[in-house]
C-alpha cells in the first residue's frame, strides 16, 4: 500500500497547467505572468520544511499566509521597462509567483517560521505538540 502524498496532487496539476500554458499560468492584463516558483519540500521529525525559490525577488515584496490547512506563498518581481530602451530579448521570470500546499492537520501552522536567504524562502512547519511522539511511563506494580 503507498503513502498519500498531499502534495503529488497539487504538483501534477500545476505540472499539467504549466504544460499547456506554457512555463507560467497565464498572463495577467498588463501581459506579466503568473508564476509557479520552484519548491523543496521535505519532512523530518520536527516537522515540514520548504524552500521556495525567488531568484531576484526582494524579501520585502514576498507573503506567506497560513489559513486554514493552506500555506500559500505569494510574491511579485514585476517587469520595469526603461524609457528609450530597446529590448531585444527578456527571458528573466517577471510577474506574480503562487504557491499553495495543503498542510494536514498533524502540523501546526500557527506556529510557521519563515526566513528568506540569496533568493530563497525557506519555511519550517512544526508538527503539532500533540502529534509528537512521547515517551509513556511504565508503572510496576507490586
Amino acid at each position: 500500500m503507498m503513502r498519500w502524498d498531499p502534495f503529488k496532487e497539487i504538483e501534477e496539476l500545476q505540472e499539467r497547467l504549466g504544460r499547456g500554458m506554457g512555463f507560467g499560468f497565464g498572463r495577467g492584463a498588463r501581459g506579466e505572468q503568473t508564476l509557479a516558483p520552484l519548491v523543496d519540500v521535505w519532512e523530518d521529525e520536527e516537522g515540514l520544511h520548504f524552500a521556495v525559490y525567488l531568484p531576484g525577488i526582494e524579501p520585502d515584496q514576498v507573503e506567506v499566509t497560513a489559513e486554514e490547512e493552506t500555506l500559500t506563498v505569494k510574491a511579485e518581481r514585476p517587469f520595469e521597462k526603461q524609457e528609450g530602451v530597446a529590448y531585444h530579448r527578456v527571458e528573466g521570470p517577471y510577474g506574480t509567483f503562487v504557491r499553495s500546499f495543503s498542510i494536514p492537520s498533524v502540523y501546526d501552522l500557527g506556529k510557521v517560521q519563515a526566513k528568506f536567504k540569496n533568493g530563497v524562502l525557506y519555511l519550517t512547519v512544526p508538527r503539532a505538540e500533540e502529534t509528537k511522539p512521547r515517551k509513556i511511563q511504565v508503572e510496576v506494580e507490586s
